[in-house]
């Protein structure tokens, strides 16, 4: 039910994957905000931007009484520029939603509710106005892309319907749905907002936040499989330093680790290394390794400020689907119109470069665990690249480690800002962008690449706890176990050489739906 104030991402997910069904708040002062901040915008009979007035640089040309109608499509027309791939549809939907939740916000929009209703009709029916990807500076808004859902409403461009696309002039006349006009304002009240690199922003979050969950159970089922310790997971060490989200990152690693019978004790491995040293009068070389590799005993510390940081980019998003982001708006208290700049992407664009520099540190940990495990030097005693038989006759995971590096090198590339290399545009009147829009889809990108990266350390890991345990899952953690099974009902021991590309793309698709968390 949208009210302009309290959506959330898990909202967003629902609908724009889910297919809820959505619906306006049926509060009546609520209702009423919307038809009285349309009905002051007409009669103030104020010269605004985008409706007296024309766009961008064009502001100082006012247009005549007789032409203000027809400019709104006018305007859609000029934006109907997209070029590139066609946007999946959970992005265009997540598009939709939020462009309705900021057009109800308080009557601030000045748009019809008619408008509205049509987007939540699209939404209810499973009409996708067909989106590109390119097109979009994040600074008036997501002007290009919003305006294939603007023209959609009118009856003009082309919409996804049951797996097919339709002009959506021929789609009205199937479904008997009537066009839209677009009057005074209301064009580009559709076209310049936040909506699109928002929606986007809070898909890339919802899966960054599974991605990293199942990057704390992969280091978990490494430390298994290379017989770690939990000792570096101890609550009394974690309070000592502080910070929230490493605290929460070894809290769920010590209840990933529970029960296991892989994990060592570090007064026992002590005690070992205590009667290696008796009676020696010189330097003994011990077998026992009192401390773990950083990727095992540093972990925490590393996922912590990734916890922080995505909790912080969800506030961010949370904000920006909750407000009012086109220009201009009204004021009903104060009966003001204002020119604003609530459609700059400056929060989104941060968020998402924030979110992928740290996803990388989930990927430099990622890779740093299949470093680890694949190396018969350092992986105590699993053997050359955890090859099943004949280590040398057959190689093992040799070809997927060199893969997934590849697949680390790119998101490195990915994590690099893209808002920093921003241009200025259209005659000067956007002379400072977001790059937004841009942003988010990279970091949906990132995402995929991300899922590829975990799917092979996770096959790996089940892999090194089958040699460490014998083949025995009873000897692991019950919460690690449940990981290993699903990827072992997808995915076989390793025992001789196999073309293994198909198995990693068999769990980067688990991942992306979710099946680890069922």
């Amino acid at each position: 039910m949208l009210d302009g104030n309290s959506l959330l991402i898990d909202d967003i997910i629902v609908v724009s994957r889910g297919h809820m069904k959505v619906s306006l708040s049926d509060d009546e002062q609520f209702l009423n905000k919307i038809s009285e901040g349309r009905k002051f915008y007409l009669e103030s009979g104020v010269y605004a931007y985008g409706d007296k007035m024309g766009v961008g640089a064009n502001v100082g040309k006012i247009i005549p009484e007789e032409k203000r109608v027809a400019f709104q499509e006018r305007l859609i027309d000029s934006l109907s520029c997209g070029v590139g791939d066609r946007l999946p549809d959970d992005v265009v939907r997540a598009a939709m939603l939020l462009r309705a939740n900021s057009l109800v916000k308080e009557g601030c929009s000045a748009i019809g509710l008619d408008k509205i209703e049509r987007i939540i009709y699209f939404l209810n029916n499973g009409i996708t106005p067909v989106m590109r990807k390119n097109g979009s500076v994040g600074a008036s808004g997501d002007l290009v892309p919003l305006s294939s859902i603007a023209a959609a409403i009118e009856g003009n461009g082309k919409v996804m319907y049951q797996g097919k696309i339709y002009d959506t002039n021929k789609l009205y006349k199937k479904l008997g749905l009537d066009e839209l006009w677009l009057r005074e304002k209301e064009g580009l009240s559709l076209v310049n907002g936040t909506s699109a690199m928002t929606g986007m922003a809070a898909l890339a979050l919802y899966d960054a936040f599974n991605i990293l969950a199942l990057a704390l159970a992969a280091t978990a089922m490494v430390t298994e499989a290379l017989g770690g310790m939990t000792d570096p997971f101890d609550k009394f060490v974690h309070e000592m330093k502080n910070h929230e989200g490493q605290k929460e990152a070894a809290s769920s690693l010590r209840l990933l680790l529970s029960k296991s019978a892989l994990t060592k004790n570090i007064e026992e491995l002590r005690s070992e290394v205590k009667t290696q040293a008796e009676g020696a009068s010189s330097v003994v070389e011990s077998t026992i390794e009192l401390q773990d590799p950083y990727c095992i005993r540093c972990s925490p510390q590393l996922f912590g400020p990734v916890l922080e940081t995505l909790d912080m980019v969800e506030d961010w998003i949370t904000n920006e689907a909750n407000s009012a982001n086109d220009n201009p708006i009204v004021n009903l208290k104060e009966r003001k119109v204002h020119h604003t700049g609530n459609f700059s992407g400056f929060y989104i664009a941060r968020a998402m470069d924030f979110l992928r520099l740290a996803m990388f540190d989930v990927a430099d940990e990622l890779n740093s665990l299949k470093e680890r495990i694949l190396n018969e030097k350092y992986n105590r005693g699993l053997g050359a690249s955890l090859a099943g038989e004949e280590p040398g006759f057959n190689s093992g995971f040799k070809g997927v480690g060199i893969c997934l590096a590849d697949i680390f090198g790119r998101i490195c590339y990915l994590a690099n800002p893209y808002s920093i290399h921003r241009r200025t545009t259209e005659s000067f009147n956007q002379d400072i962008v977001s790059f937004g829009f841009g942003s988010a889809e990279l970091s949906l990108e990132q995402n995929d690449r991300l899922r590829e990266l975990l799917a092979g350390v996770l096959i790996i890991a089940a892999q090194g706890v089958d040699i460490r345990s014998g083949k025995d899952p009873s000897k692991m953690s019950p919460n690690t176990r449940i990981i290993y099974q699903k990827i072992r009902g997808a995915v076989a021991f390793l025992d001789k050489d196999r073309p293994m590309g198909g198995d990693i793309s068999k769990i980067a698709a688990l991942i992306k739906r979710e099946i680890f968390f069922e």
